[in-house]
């Protein structure tokens, strides 16, 4: 009831059917219902959700010594069972995340030959409760699948896939947003010739344009943008030829050829430079009102804008406007900043973007009518310079840095920006001027709860998800020793990831865990259905 008793307020609701009449003997011991269930719900006999896909949650009933079978007339779960015939099922809000995970990041193989993954599960309405729903396998040699997009009707996953380019899988929408195991996922070619690299071309990053009739990808190996239709035809989908483009590459700045490779990019065959070897676009965006496609090319250094539907300027290698993204600190063994991912405000007309390689977020202007871009305030650290200068690289396989900036992500209200750091290990907040412009939020950062955060994902306006690809190791964070050579070449961890929940204040962008994290080997992409 509400304070003045005259309404109900609808809260978490658990149906508890009881059996008055007295059990034969003969009658089967049934056990509590098995349900994936916060563990303070767990002593009730009978427990059902709807989830906002309109499927009820299963309920398996287990007999001791038998397997599952009918419920006896009359019995708890007979009466349960009739509820849920009729459809009277108790609402309980929340949302169907899928997770990628299993997966080992550039540019190391997978070293124990797991099996790469996509599990759906499910998060409360009050971020809380996370509990897993299902787990299929990825295809064969997926690496680094940081991007999934559920398509608006909720039927469709896509997801990337390393050498199997872009991987579509179909979903039930009716129940809870499984993925449907009947039917084989579809891998989709991004490039009209493939490359031999244990990551073929290596499409890093997609974009749907809001109509989802195109589909744009990032090829951080062949250096390449690809366009491909979506093409939908009797209840079917696939992704159409590609159109490629080749952003331009200015050289190998003086500065990367003086420092040289780190023992790391030696070791590892990396080329001279890298990745500031040659183009390299990471990420891209179309803005809301399918005008713009925005690409950042971490190689080049440089922000790309292309005018929509593509034309001649696409596949003649030449973009609309190219604005240079500022450039490191002469302390940054890298000359670029380093544009890794990108995105627009609600109204597309401002511009974000998150610099790997010197910790920083940018925001800039965007003019709708002629795809310019300028810069707006100044670049804005994830971390502190002085823990930058007081710590060593991170042993995490690749780094000759104790940071290199992960992801990004805006609020729904476009209030807030919030950034991970694989290094410090934090999401570092921000708000939004008026303008645009970044400036540090209240709380600065906070700790992400695990070690390398790829991924980011809103739920709702005050719900924030983080993929954690390997759990948190204080050791790690000892500075000095022979682990403060710069050039050493870190193991790879082996240790598992986490997805965590975060609650966001939307008055002040403060971030608290709820308590809702959820183990989970090497995740690397998490994407909330909405």
């Amino acid at each position: 009831l509400d304070p003045n008793h005259r309404a109900l307020v609808p809260r978490v609701c658990l149906v508890t059917v009881r059996h008055l009449a007295p059990v034969p003997a003969s009658a089967p011991a049934y056990a509590p219902a098995r349900t994936r269930t916060p563990a303070r719900y767990r002593n009730s006999e009978y427990r059902r959700r709807r989830h906002p896909f309109g499927a009820t949650q299963e309920v398996v009933m287990e007999t001791s010594g038998a397997a599952e079978e009918k419920p006896a007339a009359g019995s708890p779960m007979a009466a349960a069972m009739e509820l849920k015939a009729r459809g009277q099922a108790e609402e309980v809000p929340g949302y169907v995340v899928y997770v990628a995970a299993n997966c080992y990041g550039a540019p190391m193989p997978d070293p124990d030959g797991r099996t790469p993954t996509m599990s759906v599960m499910w998060v409360s309405a009050d971020g809380k409760d996370l509990s897993l729903i299902q787990t299929v396998d990825l295809p064969e040699g997926t690496m680094m699948p940081l991007i999934q997009y559920l398509s608006k009707d909720k039927t469709r996953l896509f997801t990337i896939a390393g050498k199997n380019g872009i991987v579509m899988y179909e979903v039930d929408p009716t129940d809870r947003g499984k993925i449907v195991t009947s039917s084989e996922p579809v891998c989709s070619p991004v490039t009209a010739e493939q490359m031999p690299t244990p990551y073929g071309v290596w499409p890093i990053y997609f974009a749907f344009d809001p109509s989802e009739t195109m589909l744009y990808t990032c090829n951080f190996i062949s250096g390449s943008i690809s366009a491909l239709p979506i093409v939908t035809e009797g209840g079917s989908c696939t992704l159409g030829a590609p159109t490629e483009t080749t952003p331009p590459f200015n050289g190998i700045p003086e500065k990367c050829m003086k420092v040289g490779r780190s023992a790391a990019a030696v070791a590892l065959g990396w080329p001279e430079g890298a990745p500031e070897d040659q183009s390299h676009p990471h990420s891209c965006a179309v803005d809301p009102s399918n005008k713009w496609l925005i690409a950042v090319d971490m190689g080049a250094n440089t922000l790309l804008v292309y005018s929509l539907p593509i034309g001649d300027n696409f596949a003649n290698n030449t973009p609309d406007f190219v604005l240079p993204a500022h450039v490191a600190p002469d302390s940054n063994r890298h000359y670029g900043s380093g544009p890794k991912n990108v995105c627009f405000s609600n109204d597309g007309t401002n511009v974000f973007a998150v610099m790997e390689q010197d910790h920083t977020v940018m925001a800039y202007s965007f003019d709708l009518s002629t795809g310019e871009l300028a810069p707006v305030g100044e670049p804005q650290m994830t971390v502190e310079q002085s823990w930058l200068d007081s710590n060593p690289p991170r042993p995490y396989q690749f780094f000759a840095q104790p940071n290199y900036n992960g992801t990004f992500i805006l609020s729904p209200d476009g209030r807030h920006l919030y950034a991970t750091t694989r290094g410090a290990d934090t999401i570092a907040g921000f708000e939004v001027g008026p303008d645009g412009a970044l400036s540090p939020a209240k709380f600065v950062s906070v700790p992400s709860n695990g070690r390398v955060p790829w991924s980011l994902s809103f739920a709702s306006d005050t719900l924030l998800l983080v993929a954690n690809q390997h759990l948190d190791d204080p050791s790690c964070r000892e500075g000095g020793g022979p682990d403060a050579d710069p050039d050493r070449l870190a193991p790879a961890p082996m240790e598992p990831g986490n997805i965590t929940v975060f609650c966001r204040d939307p008055t002040d962008g403060t971030l608290a865990m709820t308590g809702a994290v959820h183990e989970v080997p090497h995740a690397m992409g998490v994407c909330v259905a909405k």
